[in-house]
């Protein structure tokens, strides 16, 4: 039971920046939230510049499904 409560934390949705393209994700570790990213090109990195790449950015994530806009 602990396991499946694992795994459903590590499920995500990530939209990716300047694309039309959402993907449902395994991440690499558990996550409080459900949905990543989104706007146009840079749009993280303007925010929080200095900081470093959160884990959707970087592409640190398994594609279990892929979702597009048209």
């Amino acid at each position: 039971m602990l396991l499946l409560v694992l795994l459903a934390s590590m499920v995500d949705v990530v939209h990716v920046e300047g694309d039309h393209t959402s993907y449902l994700v395994l991440a690499p570790h558990p996550t409080p939230g459900f949905v990543h990213g989104g706007g146009e090109e840079g749009a993280w990195r303007r925010a929080h510049p200095g900081a470093p790449e959160p884990w959707w950015l970087r592409g640190r994530y398994w594609v279990l499904l892929e979702v597009t806009d048209g």
